[in-house]
């Protein structure tokens, strides 16, 4: 089935500004920071439910770019985690894990868990040295607790574990979703 440019570039730029609307939104809410970020990730996946990758890519792109325009440094949450994860999500789960048939199942599994806890790693680090947002101290039930680099490590490590299964049934679900919305051709 042949699509046309247009309908992709459209799909990519309604995707575009529901995540950009959404990274705005996550500025102005700082309560709701990780919510409103997931949901721009969810936007941003829109044309990679239709398998279109360029459409999909050329969405993250300009909505990190004008997102960071509009709310400066607010942005980098989705421009650095929940967007790019999204792209790279895609990229390991539906795309390398369906088209490469060569590699066996299991170490294809291994593979994109690898690349994944590699880019959690990676990003994590980032974050943590050149965004300072080290937490030094917590309340725990009343106490208070000195914390280090390895206990905040370990917390983000477990909420990553639960997000990544999270957001693939998202997805499927958003397929589902999208395909009962726009008949395919």
């Amino acid at each position: 089935m042949k699509r046309s440019h247009s309908y992709e570039i459209a799909l990519a730029a309604i995707s575009a500004a529901l995540a950009v609307a959404f990274i705005v939104a996550q500025a102005y809410l700082p309560v709701m920071t990780v919510a409103v970020n997931v949901m721009a990730a969810m936007a941003v996946n829109l044309p990679f439910t239709k398998d279109m990758w360029k459409g999909g890519v050329l969405a993250y792109i300009a909505a990190s770019g004008l997102g960071f325009l509009i709310v400066n440094i607010k942005a980098l949450p989705f421009i650095m985690l929940f967007g790019a994860y999204s792209v790279l999500m895609w990229l390991l789960d539906f795309k390398f894990y369906q088209s490469v048939t060569r590699i066996n199942k299991v170490v294809k599994i291994i593979i994109i868990t690898l690349v994944k806890i590699g880019f959690y790693m990676l990003m994590f680090w980032a974050c943590y040295t050149l965004m300072d947002v080290v937490l030094d101290t917590a309340s725990i039930f009343g106490k208070t607790v000195q914390l280090n680099f390895y206990i905040v490590w370990g917390v983000c490590f477990a909420v990553f574990c639960l997000y990544d299964p999270l957001i693939r049934w998202v997805f499927r679900c958003e397929r589902a979703l999208v395909d009962r919305i726009i008949k395919k051709k």
